[in-house]
């Protein structure tokens, strides 16, 4: 490896292993990996009670961009991440094959303007509920999940742009658990093939995100203001229960709201396209637009518990809770499936300017 320099400086790179390279970094180094797989480890601690520690390949401190060459792999089996971010702000990861991760190939936790790039993040988030791994573990009737391929946990103002994620239980997921999930961006992604849950993720863990009224509380949690544009979103979910992109609070008191879905093309997952879900009490999704994607037929497996068993484009469903989801779907094209949009949002769906191609129904309520 070697901090700055071209190729041919690998055979005289001064560090031979990542985590010795990353521990020599200043902020504003850019960190150059050469061809071949690392399986060095380092261990992060945090400090905080639900997650003490984080066992990862590379732990990338703030304002340090950590660069691969072609072929710079990190195997990171038996680890619990590839490439960690830990309240790393300004801090990078691009061009690596990241795999065999218990929980995440990559997580950014905890920070600001992190940029993870031009990645393929495949074969990751292997855990299961018996594993160590914090994320894995099962929360009331949230199930386990172990983290999926690329995690923004508790980040904003971040980007997860150009990445290949597949092969992994889900491809990219946005949440809450210590504190508001904002701002950021996943954009030009191709997320396949992650089949048993969903293809991108933006859900509330955080049961603090609203207060008693329902009225979110951005500065304690929330997972909002995030943009999905532009990404390749296809087959994921097909195994187990995972729609192309999904927006949702997974407890009470959680808040999932005024997100952007846009410019995306999503077809063959499990559930719908994309989805909506409010399906705790006392929480708040709300104010989200999905607008230009091209949807093609999804919800191949059926929804259990949403009244949806057939193929459809957008599914917008409050799980009989009779609290209205205020969303906009719009200048969308649909196409081949049963139903465009499922509508159960207690009067709160605006839908205007969308095509529907070969649709038995545009919108069924």
């Amino acid at each position: 490896m070697t901090t700055k320099g071209e190729a041919a400086a690998c055979k005289t790179a001064k560090y031979h292993t990542i985590p010795a390279a990353l521990k020599a970094a200043k902020s504003g180094d850019t960190l150059e990996v050469c061809a071949g797989t690392c399986t060095a480890s380092t261990t992060i601690t945090t400090g905080a009670a639900q997650q003490p520690k984080i066992t990862t390949a590379a732990d990338v401190p703030s304002g340090v961009s950590l660069a691969g060459q072609p072929g710079a792999t990190i195997n990171a089996k038996g680890l619990d991440n590839g490439i960690t971010f830990f309240a790393a702000s300004g801090a990078s990861a691009s061009g690596f094959s990241v795999t065999g991760a218990t929980g995440e190939g990559i997580l950014a936790i905890l920070g600001s303007k992190v940029v993870i790039k031009d990645n393929v993040v495949e074969h990751n988030d292997n855990g299961t509920a018996k594993s160590s791994w914090t994320e894995c573990k099962p929360s009331g009737h949230v199930p386990g999940d172990c983290g999926e391929g690329i995690h923004l946990l508790s980040a904003s103002d971040s980007q997860v742009l150009d990445n290949t994620s597949m092969f992994n239980s889900g491809g990219v997921l946005l949440t809450d658990e210590f504190g508001p999930n904002h701002g950021n961006t996943v954009s030009g992604n191709l997320v396949e093939d992650n089949e048993s849950d969903c293809g991108i993720t933006v859900v509330s863990h955080n049961p603090v995100a609203v207060n008693s009224e329902g009225v979110p509380q951005p500065t304690k949690g929330g997972t909002y203001a995030n943009t999905i544009s532009d990404n390749v979103v296809i087959s994921n979910g097909t195994t187990g229960f995972g729609g192309g992109v999904l927006l949702a609070s997974g407890v009470s008191g959680g808040g999932s709201y005024d997100n952007t879905v846009t410019g995306n093309e999503i077809a063959g997952n499990g559930i719908s396209g994309v989805t909506i879900h409010q399906h705790a009490p006392l929480s708040h999704v709300s104010g989200d637009v999905i607008s230009g994607n091209w949807i093609g037929t999804n919800d191949i497996t059926g929804d259990p518990g949403t009244g949806d068993s057939q193929t459809t484009g957008v599914l917008v469903d409050n799980g009989g809770t009779h609290m209205t989801i205020k969303v906009t779907v719009e200048n969308n094209t649909i196409a081949w499936d049963t139903y465009g949009i499922f509508n159960h949002s207690s009067g709160g769906l605006t839908q205007h300017g969308n095509v529907f191609l070969h649709v038995r129904k545009d919108v069924q309520s």
